[in-house]
């Protein structure tokens, strides 16, 4: 059977979209995986950025010490995203990430983890019957690009 290589957003940089990752403590609350880009990104008024937007990755990266972050990308005005990401993470207090140098996950408090000691889910994708699957589903670190 052949395994299916699976794109990990934010391990390649690009200068098109940058990739963050949010600290969901729980689905509890206000803050969950079906809210959290729509709650970041509107909690800080004005709207900074002129253009562009920002989407959820469906994907989530938990640390070892079993954190969870779920993916969100934004694009076009990417100083003016980050900034607002940031703000509104901040105003929400949450915690944010990003990956570094394909390798390390960095978390706004300063924690640093290697990726290599993280676990990968992925979620709202399409399986191989053309099936929409929901719920988070893990992702082998071999299977991820």
């Amino acid at each position: 059977m052949k395994v299916e290589k699976i794109y990990l957003p934010g391990k390649e940089e690009s200068e098109l979209r940058e990739y963050r990752y949010i600290h969901i403590k729980s689905n509890i609350g206000k803050i969950n995986k079906d809210n959290f880009v729509n709650a970041i990104a509107a909690a800080n008024t004005p709207l900074i950025p002129k253009n562009g937007g920002v989407l959820s990755e469906n994907f989530i990266i938990i640390t070892p010490d079993e954190k969870r972050f779920y993916g969100l990308s934004y694009s076009k005005d990417i100083i003016g995203w980050r900034q607002q990401i940031i703000k509104g993470a901040a105003l929400l207090d949450v915690e944010t990430a990003q990956i570094k140098n394909g390798e390390h996950f960095a978390v706004s408090n300063g924690e640093n983890y290697e990726l290599k000691d993280c676990q990968f889910e992925r979620y709202n994708f399409y399986d191989d019957m053309g099936n929409i699957v929901k719920s988070n589903t893990p992702v082998e670190s071999s299977e991820i690009l």
